[in-house]
């Protein structure tokens, strides 16, 4: 791609949707780290302006739990004397790509788009876009209860408390959430086909 052109798999959302996919799919059989590592190099150079921002967004959502699952791993195969490095590069390499595959499939590809022509794939999109946004609205909610609660930082056992409480929350909303929709929807005859 000369001069730095974008390749934006959300030209056409429904081929971006599929090749999303059929990226996913392909490096879940992958199974050596270079080739892994080639295909996040990759989608760093091909995923055009923003190259920064989707690397950090995809990080965000992962390393927290690579490093969790990576220190377990390290833990352990200090404990059983058996090395891990070549499966932790390789499960670390992987996620991350799934990790910028996802992002940089939710920031060029409109989904509502790509669904057309798929009423009931659209009605499920539809509930789980309402449930994220609520869900982002409670922890805001909650995160800024914490904040005006404390004169001083929260130490790490209150943040871990609220974290818990919002967790509860969180899933208190989702089965009620789930059961006022489906009733809402199955009561104007949306599930019904």
């Amino acid at each position: 791609m000369a001069g730095g052109a974008r390749v934006s798999p959300g030209a056409n959302p429904r081929v971006g949707l599929f090749a999303w996919l059929a990226a996913v799919v392909a490096a879940t059989l992958v199974h050596e780290p270079a080739w892994l590592a080639a295909g996040c190099a990759a989608v760093v150079l091909l995923s055009g302006a923003g190259r920064l921002d989707l690397v950090l967004r995809a990080l965000r959502v992962v390393l927290p739990v690579l490093l969790l699952i990576s220190t377990g791993y390290l833990v352990m195969s200090w404990l059983t004397g058996t090395p891990a490095w070549s499966f932790l590069l390789l499960l670390n390499l992987r996620v991350f790509l799934l990790a910028l595959l996802t992002s940089w499939m939710l920031r060029d590809v409109r989904i509502e788009l790509a669904l057309q022509g798929w009423p009931r794939a659209r009605r499920w999109l539809s509930i789980v876009q309402v449930q994220v946004a609520t869900f982002r609205r409670l922890a805001g909610e909650y995160r800024d209860a914490v904040k005006s609660r404390s004169t001083v930082a929260p130490t790490l056992r209150q943040r871990y408390r609220a974290s818990g409480a919002l967790g509860l929350a969180v899933l208190d909303k989702a089965v009620y959430n789930a059961e006022a929709v489906t009733q809402g929807m199955r009561s104007r005859g949306a599930l019904d086909d």
